[in-house]
């Protein structure tokens, strides 16, 4: 149990929390101020609802599901609702955008954020304190805590007693909210540095467990010491069960990604040759259809150059979602009238032609305006575009 004194610090809703673990050290567990909320829903036999928000490897049928089997047996009193909102291919950034429509609206009493081995589109930092700050202001009484996976090339770090960059930069953010964190990785590193496990390998391995076959996304096995990991360290949690208000006090950095939405392509400025695609039956929009849906949504699509899409917010930055496929695919973007960005969209995948994002670089906060246009599109292709990720408010089109 804690002690008294702590529960009052806990109780006082202090705005700058006092943890000071090293954030650059990797560590399996560190609780800070717990999960209060769940298990006081647990004592009580109450409805838990838990979203689990990540990229491919919480989407598999995995750690993700093999935690709830583990709730529902362990606290068998309570009821467990399990909210899936993980796409692959997806970190903080998109999270910290679509947290609203996928997870807030379910009213979630747990948000496990899962981000470290996708990362944050370089707004680490910006974005998993947005997701924090988004997640308490809707409701205070939300518990979150971050989970770190772990892919081939964390292992050696990790097995040194280092945390990763970003890992760093998410161990920060949860010393200022005191927000626990489990680390996966140190188990699964500590088992290779025995010699019992063996992290990446294409067939089985007598007398080994294979963690994963490609080095980033655990076999069956990878998954249930996963599921172990999370299990142990409910267990060194479930005596925190006083309900506080998690206060939001200042926060660390004045450009995180506090305002932050998915804008429908449909609610945007389109030009007259925009269409939009048929999901169910369009080849290539299905192709890896549910990463796809979850990344454009409805989406709509181009086949010559020279159309455009105008977008108006207050805020900093945009990021544009689409397929990249055929050859390269060019747009520019000028923001406020000024000199076009120009990118080109390439798909980097060999197997499947799979949704990606990209951003704008951030601007100052204020009223803008953003008009892409496609430059070029490869003889047979389409350029497709979906949902646009803001960082602020959407306003509407003139």
């Amino acid at each position: 149990m804690r002690s008294m004194a702590s529960l009052l610090v806990l109780a006082a809703g202090l705005s700058a929390a006092p943890y000071t673990h090293d954030p650059k050290a990797a560590e399996e567990f560190r609780p800070r101020g717990g999960l209060p909320h769940v298990f006081a829903k647990i004592q009580a036999g109450g409805e838990v609802r838990v979203a689990y928000l990540g990229g491919s490897i919480t989407a598999a049928n995995g750690w993700r599901p093999k935690t709830m089997a583990w709730f529902r047996q362990q606290y068998p009193g309570a009821s467990f609702v399990e909210i899936n909102p993980a796409i692959s291919g997806t970190g903080s950034d998109y999270s910290a955008c679509r947290l609203q429509t996928d997870v807030l609206a379910q009213q979630p009493d747990l948000v496990f954020l899962e981000c470290r081995v996708n990362g944050g589109g370089g707004y680490e930092r910006q974005s998993v304190e947005g997701v924090v700050r988004q997640v308490w202001r809707q409701n205070p009484q939300t518990d979150i805590c971050f989970v770190y996976t772990i892919s081939l090339g964390m292992l050696k770090d990790i097995q040194a007693g280092r945390q990763t960059g970003f890992g760093t930069v998410m161990e920060t953010i949860a010393n200022r909210y005191g927000i626990p964190t489990i680390d996966l990785g140190v188990e699964i590193a500590r088992r290779e540095q025995a010699g019992s496990l063996v992290f990446k390998a294409a067939e089985p391995v007598e007398g080994k467990l294979v963690f994963s076959k490609d080095g980033v996304h655990p076999g069956d096995a990878g998954h249930q010491v996963y599921c172990e990991v999370v299990a142990r360290s409910f267990l060194a949690m479930q005596d925190q069960a006083t309900p506080v208000n998690h206060e939001l006090g200042e926060p660390l950095a004045a450009d995180c990604w506090e305002t932050a939405t998915l804008l429908p392509i449909a609610q945007t400025r389109l030009s007259a040759g925009w269409v939009p695609v048929d999901l169910a039956a369009d080849p290539v929009y299905r192709e890896d259809f549910g990463r796809t849906k979850g990344m454009l949504r409805e989406a709509v699509k181009c086949i010559q150059a020279g159309e455009t899409i105008t977008v108006r917010w207050h805020g900093t930055t945009l990021g544009f979602s689409d397929i990249p496929h055929g050859g390269t695919i060019v747009v520019a973007v000028a923001v406020d009238g000024g000199e076009p960005i120009v990118r080109e969209r390439v798909q980097t995948e060999a197997i499947r032609r799979y949704a990606r994002f990209w951003y704008l670089p951030a601007l100052p906060p204020g009223e803008h305006e953003a008009v892409l246009t496609v430059r070029s599109i490869p003889e047979g292709a389409a350029c497709y575009a979906g949902h646009v990720l803001v960082v602020g408010t959407p306003l509407p089109p003139r």
